[in-house]
């Protein structure tokens, strides 16, 4: 039933992606959501975050790559646990699908557009630093916050796990 649940969250995120992809560049998005902190702008960035290397033609190909084989050992770390029939945690696996489905999502615009298509202008018009990205974008880093705060706080050997008193100690 896990799986089925990680599976319909993959789901909506590309589909929510893909739309709302579509839609900024079939409408040509370019309007004020909330004046000076959101604004919808259809651009494209052939780099990675903030347009890093975006500039160099070989990055593209790195980014593809690196992009495959994120992917490639997600689906492994999900088959090897199916397989010694290990639990997986639902905080990880809700983790893995956002980074695993925002991966795919940006994916698939380098492979066929060479570029992906971004259109979430955040603090735009103002002194904070602004930032444009896609739903895939905010899926992977909700999902790599999420991986952070597990293996901090929440995984068996957490760094950071709180110790249970033991008999009056």
């Amino acid at each position: 039933m896990f799986f089925i649940v990680l599976a319909i969250i993959a789901t909506a995120v590309l589909a929510l992606d893909f739309v709302s992809k579509y839609l900024s560049v079939t409408l040509e998005f370019n309007f004020v959501v909330i004046p000076n902190v959101l604004k919808f702008i259809q651009t494209y960035n052939t780099g990675a975050a903030f347009g890093m290397l975006g500039d160099k033609a070989w990055a593209k190909y790195l980014f593809i790559v690196f992009t495959i084989l994120a992917c490639l050992f997600i689906i492994a770390y999900f088959v090897f646990n199916i397989v010694k029939k290990r639990r997986i945690s639902k905080w990880l696996g809700v983790a893995l699908t956002l980074i695993f489905s925002g991966a795919i999502g940006n994916l698939y615009d380098r492979i066929f557009l060479g570029k992906v298509r971004d259109f979430i202008l955040f603090f735009y018009n103002t002194r904070i630093f602004p930032y444009i990205f896609n739903v895939a974008d905010s899926a992977l880093v909700i999902g790599v916050i999420m991986v952070i705060v597990y293996l901090l706080f929440l995984e068996k050997d957490a760094v950071f796990k709180r110790k249970d008193k033991q008999d009056g100690n």
